[in-house]
């Protein structure tokens, strides 16, 4: 329940009109609200939900919130209205005021790649012990965190909240609203670069994570990510290391590679030793259990249920997840999202799996990429020719740069995903494995659902 003088008093509103002092909860969408709830009608750029007040109204019966220079008029609204400068703002700081009212620990993660599955693993780890909140697959923007934040119910021991970024300014103020205990950022790779810029952004971006952790927080760092571990210095909070290629507080000791069965691995800590085995493929999901198991085992889980909860987890949600097709391949789903550095991730983990037959990489261009996506792709194309795969199929403008970098490695370009899709199955046969990656624009989904 919200009570009309705290959301007032959170969001520095004036009431224009009151008929509602108490509502039963926050939304965002006026085709889903329910009945008694408060309207924030939302600013995007293609949309304004000002737009939408009267349906809202109409459909709860509740309150709405609205910009003090909408040009809707309300002398006829049926609620409560309360007048805010700033609508989006005003999501966020009633995210923040309810965060306030937890007494539980909140655990932030942010960073370039990995922050879903980390935050996935984290959650598992953690249920082992505690109740614990978590933003739902990748809500993680302006809207979804504070969404998620609102959503709390109860009091729970641990909140963990994945926050991500394409705009400069939007980890400060996703940090502020979520007021962490404890911070992690994954990695800094090139991302997003049409609105961060340059990879230097995205640090500054990235670290405002750390800059925003409570006094006396703990904030966790990728000591083998040089961006982050040379750039970090601040005595006002506890440093938690962890890495595979230096020196840290969590170190992964051992990992045997199993082929498509995963790895045993052994992680160093200063609690003492895990030993587990994963399921996950490639190194760069090693990195996601680790930075997981040093938060984990850093809030007091056991060491025996952090290596319980990583043997559990299995890939998930389009994020490197092998099937076996009837027609006698494996594909390899990993369309989420792709950028420079989870691309080379994903080709390296590929050519290492073992196989009877060809290995095929099927990539979609990447987005975002702003002024330097013709390098990028080149670059990518470089990394193809070396990584020994049997066949190369490309899709999409961008990509003509990569295909231009492909020196002799057997490859094909497309610009249609249907005769892309017809080309993959004359050439796919029994024991091929085949990788299917790309920037959501590419929809490379509808291709593995058309591969199987």
């Amino acid at each position: 329940m919200w009570r009309l003088e705290d959301i007032v008093k959170a969001v520095g509103g004036t009431v224009l009109k009151k008929e509602k002092e108490v509502f039963t909860a926050i939304s965002t969408d006026s085709r889903t609200i329910g009945k008694g709830e408060l309207f924030i009608p939302i600013l995007g750029k293609s949309f304004d939900g000002h737009a939408f007040i009267g349906a809202a109204l109409k459909r709860s019966g509740g309150g709405t919130l609205c910009r003090s220079d909408s040009p809707v008029s309300l002398a006829d609204a049926d609620g409560t209205v309360i007048l805010v400068e700033d609508t989006n703002q005003a999501l966020l700081d009633l995210a923040r005021f309810k965060r306030d009212t937890l007494s539980g620990t909140f655990i932030s993660i942010t960073g370039s790649n990995g922050k879903t599955t980390t935050k996935e693993l984290l959650a598992a780890m953690m249920k082992k012990r505690h109740g614990v909140h978590f933003n739902e697959k990748n809500l993680n923007n302006l809207i979804g965190v504070p969404m998620s934040i609102l959503s709390i119910a109860g009091d729970p021991d641990i909140c963990i909240l994945e926050l991500g970024t394409n705009m400069p300014g939007e980890i400060r103020k996703l940090a502020v609203a979520t007021d962490p205990d404890a911070s992690l950022i994954t990695n800094v790779n090139p991302s997003h670069l049409e609105g961060l810029t340059s990879l230097e952004g995205i640090l500054e971006e990235k670290l405002d994570l750390f800059r925003y952790t409570r006094e006396g927080g703990k904030v966790f760092i990728n000591v083998d990510d040089p961006g982050i571990a040379g750039r970090w210095r601040d005595s006002g909070r506890t440093d938690v290391t962890f890495g595979i290629d230096n020196d840290a507080d969590f170190r992964l000791a051992v990992a045997e590679d199993l082929g498509w069965e995963g790895s045993d691995i052994v992680i160093a800590s200063p609690a003492g030793t895990i030993r587990t085995r994963t399921s996950l493929l490639g190194r760069h999901n090693l990195y996601n259990i680790l930075a997981a198991a040093a938060v984990a085992s850093t809030m007091g889980v056991e060491g025996a249920l952090i290596a319980e909860a990583i043997k559990e987890f299995h890939s998930y949600d389009k994020r490197f997840q092998p099937a076996a097709s009837p027609k006698g391949y494996v594909i390899i789903d990993d369309t989420y999202n792709a950028n420079p550095s989870s691309m080379t991730w994903a080709i390296s983990t590929l050519a290492a799996l073992p196989a009877t037959g060809k290995r095929i990489a099927v990539l979609g261009g990447m987005k975002e990429l702003g002024e330097e996506s013709s390098r990028y792709h080149r670059e990518l194309g470089a990394y193809l020719s070396k990584a020994g795969l049997g066949l190369i199929v490309l899709l999409g403008e961008e990509t003509k740069d990569t295909m231009a970098e492909l020196g002799g490695a057997p490859a094909a370009h497309f610009d249609s995903r249907e005769d892309l899709i017809g080309y993959v199955a004359s050439q796919a046969g029994p024991g091929d494995t085949i990788l299917v990656k790309g920037s959501r624009a590419f929809k490379m989904e509808d291709i593995v659902e058309a591969l199987k």
